[in-house]
């Protein structure tokens, strides 16, 4: 049975979800890296996943999963100005 706050946390998360597309789409990159950490803090909630469990998990992955940073996707020509931006990384969400 889902409760009305979790109905009104899906429905935030769908919305930021498109909303964070979309700033990928247009290179926001600190835009939608602000938003996939909201995503990712409504989805903790959403399944009651605690803060350590989640620094537990996060931690298993860096030490298993190579991570490779290349370069956007997107093809846009502009890119946000800031420290993100100018070192090649890329948000969270895809």
């Amino acid at each position: 049975m889902t409760t009305d706050r979790n109905q009104q946390i899906l429905g935030l998360i769908e919305r930021l979800s498109k909303d964070a597309r979309l700033a990928k789409e247009h290179a926001l990159d600190d835009t939608a890296r602000l938003l996939a950490m909201a995503l990712l803090d409504l989805q903790t909630k959403l399944r009651s996943i605690s803060p350590g469990e989640l620094r537990s998990f996060t931690r298993t992955v860096a030490n298993v999963v190579d991570f490779k940073i290349g370069t956007p996707r997107s093809g846009a020509s502009h890119a946000e100005t800031g420290e993100n931006s100018k070192n090649g990384r890329r948000p969270f969400v895809d």
